[in-house]
């Protein structure tokens, strides 16, 4: 994909901003809470309907403001058709969505549409985040590569969640159809992530040796959430002890992946440099996957990128990204401290007038 044209009003910073991109690599710099990283911020959150910075949309409006809006314009490497992709979201928490002038329903349908990933410092901390961090990032993967899975995992949650009622409210003779069918939905939407998982590791397997070629024996293992091949009986051996508790204890939304050093816990093992490299490789990982499945490169935003990398390890995900054709944004406080890693690209700065608004400078 390619992301010619950016329209903000009212996002965050930005009272209005209308920018073209011209070339394969954008960078923008500017001093912290300048605004940088709310222009990728604005990328993401559009195609996503999330922030990776904030669970709440309403707080991307601008102060004192009741709306905001973000417009772009992009295509696909391959096609010259030019796709106009408008959000707004108002205080109300009324979201509408416009791809070519027609009103879209589900914001899933744009993020499979007009694909972004984005890398932030949050993310670089991948192995020491909780279970449920590495889970929805394996669910976004999944997500991308089966059409099905939504539906399927939506079921699972939906289910789930009743059942977690009845135990709450000890209805113990609606629990053994609910478990049943909790069990079905969970081995299929564990199927489907299995596949994605052994993706995942024939990868990390080959960039691990470039990227931390002196740390032997790294994995990357599957925790489905339950012990034994048959989650309905263990969750028929646990009912007493879920009835107490109120919920299942097991299951899918239990499920983890697990970074093993010499068997060992990473997190326990690896430098903390070390391990925003492993983070980085998972989210390479999660690139080729889905390049590999849509026969095309997402956008790419990576969020102050050489405050979390050495020069060494910066070089090689420079060398590595640029392989291929794709877009891709980047911040930093000083651009000239990346710029010797990244061919044809442009260099934006963003500063804020005397009202507190965000300005782009060429």
């Amino acid at each position: 994909m390619r992301l010619n044209r950016l329209k903000l009003n009212n996002f965050r910073c930005y009272a209005s901003l209308d920018q073209t991109f011209n070339t394969a690599i954008t960078i923008i710099d500017g001093v912290n809470g300048s605004g940088k990283t709310a222009l990728i911020e604005a990328i993401y959150w559009q195609t996503t309907g999330r922030s990776f910075r904030h669970h709440k949309s309403v707080d991307l409006i601008r102060h004192k403001q009741k709306q905001l809006t973000v417009f772009s314009e992009y295509q696909s490497i391959e096609q010259h058709q030019i796709h106009k992709l408008g959000v707004s979201y108002s205080k109300n928490n009324k979201k509408i969505i416009k791809h070519n002038g027609q009103i879209i329903r589900r914001q899933t349908d744009v993020a499979q549409q007009f694909p972004v990933i984005a890398i932030d410092p949050n993310a670089f901390l991948w192995i020491d985040h909780t279970p449920s961090f590495r889970r929805s990032y394996l669910d976004w993967l999944v997500f991308h590569v089966e059409p099905n899975y939504l539906r399927i995992w939506k079921q699972s949650q939906k289910v789930q969640q009743h059942l977690n009622k009845l135990l709450k409210s000890s209805v113990i003779d609606e629990l053994d159809l609910w478990q049943q069918t909790y069990a079905q939905l969970a081995q299929h939407t564990t199927i489907l992530r299995e596949q994605v998982v052994e993706q995942i590791q024939q990868r990390f397997n080959k960039l691990i040796k470039l990227f931390l070629p002196t740390v032997e024996d790294v994995t990357i293992t599957y925790n489905k959430g339950w012990l034994s091949d048959d989650l309905l009986q263990e969750l028929s051996n646990k009912q007493s002890q879920h009835l107490k508790q109120g919920f299942i204890g097991i299951g899918v939304n239990k499920a983890d992946l697990v970074c093993l050093v010499n068997g060992l816990p990473a997190q326990v093992v690896l430098s903390r440099g070390q391990k925003k490299l492993i983070a980085v490789i998972m989210y390479l990982v999660f690139i080729e996957i889905f390049e590999n499945t849509h026969q095309q490169p997402p956008v790419i935003c990576i969020d102050d990128i050489d405050s979390e990398l050495d020069d060494r390890s910066l070089s090689l995900l420079a060398t590595y990204i640029q392989q291929q054709p794709r877009q891709i944004f980047l911040t930093t406080v000083n651009a000239n401290s990346i710029k010797k890693y990244f061919m044809d690209c442009e260099v934006f700065h963003v500063k804020q007038n005397n009202q507190n608004k965000s300005e782009l400078y060429s």
